[in-house]
């Protein structure tokens, strides 16, 4: 996984790409990891882009980091889910907790013109 911080229309946006699995087997390390960038902003974004397979402990993992961002006022945002991962989320009817874009830069803009957490 790679983390980057982007300043998008004044606001420090986070985009997490995630990369291989996501699954019983790494997703509580996931969740730690989430805590350490959820310290940086509550703005972000996971780019699934390179996420080849995701089970249910790694979509609790992501709804678990949408409630934690959701609790510091802030969002996380989805982008380029493939069929796969795509599947998963309307499978279990996550879909609907989520803002899903088709890529990385989209979901990031869409921050652009929010207010910034907390000064609402």
């Amino acid at each position: 996984m790679k983390f980057s911080l982007d300043n998008i229309d004044g606001r420090l946006v986070g985009i997490a790409r995630l990369e291989g699995r996501l699954d019983a087997r790494n997703s509580k390390p996931f969740q730690k990891t989430f805590l350490e960038w959820l310290e940086k902003t509550p703005l972000l974004v996971f780019d699934c882009t390179l996420l080849e397979f995701i089970d249910t402990s790694g979509l609790g993992a992501i709804v678990g980091c949408l409630r934690k961002a959701l609790e510091k006022e802030g969002d996380l945002r989805l982008a380029g889910l493939n069929d796969k991962v795509s599947m998963v989320f309307e499978m279990t009817q996550a879909k609907r907790l989520f803002s899903i874009f088709a890529n990385q830069s989209d979901a990031a803009s869409s921050f652009a013109g929010e207010p910034n957490p907390g000064t609402a």
